[in-house]
């Protein structure tokens, strides 16, 4: 068991790991295989599995797997999609970062914020997803 808590130390709920496979990381038109590996090494890290690539430029390749340095499962099973729709299909909750400064019409969350709310509706929901583009 797994134990998650709030921004006072409360215990929000207990749940096993499996949670984290309903966690995917979405990765959208990537053009470089290292990112693919360097993410997988990331992912398998924190207990994720569940990798989805959004239109590739490049597939995966022997960099993707050098650098993905004990995590070529990952890579390996990936899921890769034609559309950002399809890597999200069944997702009730979908969070997407960016390391630019932008002005959208959608909720800004700081981290922790966003870690919450992602724990938050883990526990009730089948699927939530990470997208980078």
């Amino acid at each position: 068991m797994s134990s998650f808590y709030d921004n006072m130390g409360r215990i929000i709920f207990r749940r096993r790991m499996t949670m984290l496979q309903n966690i995917r990381i979405v990765l959208v038109e990537t053009s470089h295989t290292g990112n693919m590996g360097s993410v997988a090494r990331a992912m398998k890290t924190m207990g994720l599995t569940n990798l989805w690539l959004v239109n590739p430029l490049v597939k995966p390749d022997s960099q993707a797997i050098a650098l993905a340095a004990g995590a070529s499962d990952v890579i390996g099973n990936a899921q890769i999609v034609d559309t950002l729709d399809e890597a999200l299909a069944g997702c009730s909750l979908v969070v997407g970062t960016s390391a630019r400064s932008r002005t959208l019409p959608w909720p800004m969350l700081d981290p922790r914020e966003c870690g919450l709310k992602s724990v938050a509706e883990g526990a009730h929901a089948p699927g939530s997803a990470g997208v980078w583009p």
